[in-house]
């Protein structure tokens, strides 16, 4: 889970609000993605940013067929019964009960603004103000050979639905300049219409120093005394797996004694992980290759402070947490040299063409070892990461709607 649950207590009946954060999400899947984090971190800074302000701040619990769902105005108490049940919610049914429910809730609020953090779901009717969306990325449209269905209508149909999307938003938050890129030049969204705001990252969560999972990670993992390349994420096709794989064998080549293995932390579909397997099987680097399933916070940032380095060489990406997550835990960071991740890692990371695995696999071995240059690494990487706070994002989110509630 995402945060730790407190003790529980019923929705306040709320009134009226100004603005309306829908993260109803959390009670699904989605919780452990990348949206899911977003939302999780997001809601409580937002909380914190709107109570210095003149704007009355509610959340989305849950929207109903019928009725005015659920919102309340402490966003950490809607999060920690959004998490408490052990097993989430599919996200289908989800989305068809935010269309039908969300301009209800909103209206029934009293609110002038709905922002939907996760996009993908247009409400029916009018939500008596305007529209705000989140564009985490736009990757089914840059790359519809890949990720656009049949019930979409595949590349025109996808390319269709996202003009509608995000051209009936009376705003966009874009979280990076390429996202931002990407909406001007495929959709020809405005750039009026638009706003950068950086997703934020919890430092208190990410640090460099040792927790209590780091005594007990490698026995519990399986992971013995190997040099660890560490991933977090999933395994379709902009992840870049074969690409990672391939550097593997490449840097155990370059550096026998070194005894490379990479930590996969995430959740994979049974395909996607046979998938994997099948490719290590193929390169000779099996025995080498550790699915760990998912990994709570706590010991994804002890598997971040034990590594050789962090290895994240998407081939596109809306932003990248984990890039941020490894740096803050004095982890050194392989990233690629495209899309978002270019800005992500400033000049902290070593950024590498995601195509080119001798060039991955060469960076990885070339990563220093010594204390000195860890702790300048920990010193660069966490003076970095602090510009990416989640103060920062509500701040600036805040004022976005400050600006269209004007």
């Amino acid at each position: 889970m995402l945060v730790k649950a407190k003790t529980l207590r019923q929705a306040a009946p709320v009134t009226a609000v100004d603005a309306l954060l829908d993260i109803s999400i959390l009670a699904t899947e989605t919780r452990v993605r990348g949206i899911g984090r977003y939302l999780a971190e997001l809601a409580p800074a937002l909380q914190r940013a709107a109570a210095g302000s003149k704007l009355k701040v509610g959340f989305v619990e849950s929207t109903e067929w019928l009725g005015d769902g659920r919102v309340d105005t402490d966003a950490e108490a809607v999060i920690a019964r959004l998490l408490s049940t052990p097993e989430p919610s599919a996200r289908l049914p989800w989305a068809y009960r935010l269309r039908a429910g969300a301009a209800r809730a909103t209206r029934a609020a009293g609110a002038r603004l709905l922002h939907l953090g996760m996009p993908n779901v247009t409400p029916w009717g009018d939500t008596g103000g305007p529209r705000l969306l989140t564009c985490h990325d736009l990757i089914p449209t840059r790359y519809p050979e890949h990720y656009a269905t049949l019930g979409e209508g595949f590349g025109p149909g996808r390319r269709a639905l996202d003009r509608r999307r995000w051209g009936s938003a009376a705003h966009v938050i874009a979280i990076s300049k390429a996202t931002a890129d990407d909406l001007m030049r495929l959709l020809a969204i405005p750039a009026s219409r638009i706003t950068v705001v950086y997703n934020g990252v919890k430092l208190e969560r990410w640090s460099a120093e040792p927790g209590a999972a780091d005594a007990t990670l490698r026995q519990r993992y399986d992971l013995g005394e190997r040099s660890l390349l560490v991933y977090a994420g999933d395994a379709d096709w902009r992840k870049n797996a074969s690409g990672m794989l391939r550097a593997l064998e490449r840097a155990r080549r370059l550096n026998p004694r070194a005894d490379f293995a990479l930590a996969w932390a995430g959740k994979l579909s049974a395909e996607r992980r046979a998938g994997v397997q099948a490719q290590a099987r193929e390169l000779g680097v099996d025995a080498s290759v550790k699915l760990l399933g998912f990994v709570p916070d706590e010991d994804l940032a002890a598997l971040y402070r034990q590594a050789h380095a962090t290895v994240f060489v998407s081939r596109a990406e809306g932003f990248g947490y984990p890039v941020l997550e490894a740096m803050a835990c004095g982890s050194p960071v392989v990233t690629s040299n495209v899309s978002s991740l270019v800005e992500v890692a400033g000049d902290v990371a070593v950024t590498v063409d995601p195509e080119d695995p001798e060039r991955i696999a060469e960076a990885v071995v070339a990563v220093e070892q010594d204390a000195a240059a860890r702790a300048q690494r920990t010193a660069r990487g966490r003076d970095w990461v602090a510009r990416f706070s989640c103060e920062r994002q509500a701040r600036e989110t805040l004022a976005v709607y400050e600006r269209l509630l004007a």
